[in-house]
């Protein structure tokens, strides 16, 4: 049999296993009805980005560009009819003018995020885009953005202090944290932040809390601390947060200072503590005391943590009724069949935005260990 013998919805499964814009386009060219195909395949991708990810992903949303021929950026749009967001890396960007892919993000209506390093191309698409993720930190690049949703940007604090008058709508904020005391606007609106602070810089404080308390409206967080002085004001309540994340990179002095810090948060459903080499079972004991809304409790990677702690955790659950799941080294692998419905693999692309999903069961520093821009959409 040959190959253009095999029924349409055949050749469409094979088909939606290509995802190599250049094969694609060489696909397109071979007859009408392969173009045909081909064009109904188009329709299916979402997500563009001009590299391979490093695992392959033979999802049909999901398209790369890696040749060296030039690409058409402004027939993107038209290819691609339903592109939700696109990656554009320093490669990509030598090989064709700042214009044209700003030309084609404005033309193109679903496009909602981009990917970018480049100042230009940010600064000429703010204003359109609800998602952006970025390298570029320069203070002051952020200007008519009242509608960006999501920002992930390696800046500091001091950088976003320039900004954060521009962003009254932003929800999600994933930076690398670092600077002087954040005493900029009240972000309202801010449900969602991931930060870490600067792995260059242990000696300096640690404002992550401070900023916190900025955001009368979080609902999770997720800090990676490489300070080795954390300063927080325990006088001041946060009622909004439910799921919380603390991971210590370099350092676990946090330990004597962790009762201070969880008293801010009283209502926390979720609460990780990660590689806090300090923590002892006398500190989970103090902590269940003032946490009475505990649905997952995760020490996991905290040696100090033994069978002792989860026994007297466990007493206390079952002595107040309450049904709270306590995780460490000795129990970890319970945690997975007790939530499948947040384990994932581990992707680039990241379709769908869950904070318990995408970061609190996330063993690894999110931002520190790996710069590089991941998309993720909601």
């Amino acid at each position: 049999m040959l190959i253009n013998e095999l029924p349409d919805d055949c050749l469409l499964a094979i088909f939606d296993q290509i995802n190599n814009l250049h094969h694609l386009i060489a696909c397109f060219k071979v007859c009408h009805k392969w173009s045909h195909l081909i064009a109904k395949r188009a329709k299916k991708v979402k997500y563009f980005r001009d590299y391979r990810a490093r695992r392959p992903d033979y999802s049909p949303d999901y398209v790369y560009y890696r040749d060296r021929d030039l690409i058409d950026v402004a027939g993107l749009s038209s290819l691609f009819p339903n592109l939700i967001i696109a990656a554009f890396s320093n490669r990509f960007q030598s090989e064709v003018k700042f214009e044209d892919i700003i030309a084609s993000v404005r033309k193109h209506e679903p496009l909602k995020e981009m990917i970018t390093s480049c100042r230009l191309a940010m600064e000429g698409c703010c204003d359109k885009l609800k998602m952006l993720a970025t390298e570029c930190s320069e203070p002051r690049i952020l200007r008519n953005c009242s509608s960006m949703k999501l920002l992930r940007i390696f800046g500091t604090l001091d950088d976003l202090k320039e900004d954060a008058q521009y962003l009254p709508n932003l929800e999600r904020l994933l930076l690398l944290i670092n600077g002087s005391y954040f005493d900029g606007l009240v972000l309202e609106k801010l449900k969602v932040v991931v930060m870490s602070s600067n792995v260059f810089n242990l000696g300096a404080n640690f404002y992550g809390f401070q900023f916190m308390d900025l955001c009368p409206n979080l609902q999770s967080a997720h800090i990676t601390i490489n300070s080795s002085t954390v300063l927080v004001d325990e006088t001041l309540k946060h009622e909004s947060l439910q799921d919380l994340v603390i991971h210590c990179e370099h350092y676990g002095q946090i330990c004597d200072d962790l009762e201070r810090v969880l008293m801010k948060y009283p209502n926390l459903k979720h609460l990780a503590l990660r590689r806090l080499i300090n923590l002892k079972d006398e500190h989970i004991k103090q902590l269940v005391d003032i946490l009475p809304n505990l649905v997952i409790f995760d020490v996991r990677g905290c040696r100090g943590v033994t069978q002792r702690a989860a026994n007297y955790v466990q007493n206390c659950f079952e002595r107040n009724g309450r049904s709270t799941k306590f995780y460490f080294n000795g129990n970890h692998d319970e945690i997975k069949p007790d939530w499948p419905q947040l384990y994932t693999k581990r992707q680039q692309i990241c379709r769908g935005f869950d904070f318990m999903e995408r970061f609190f069961l996330k063993y690894r520093s999110i931002i520190g260990r790996d710069r590089r821009l991941k998309i993720r959409y909601t």
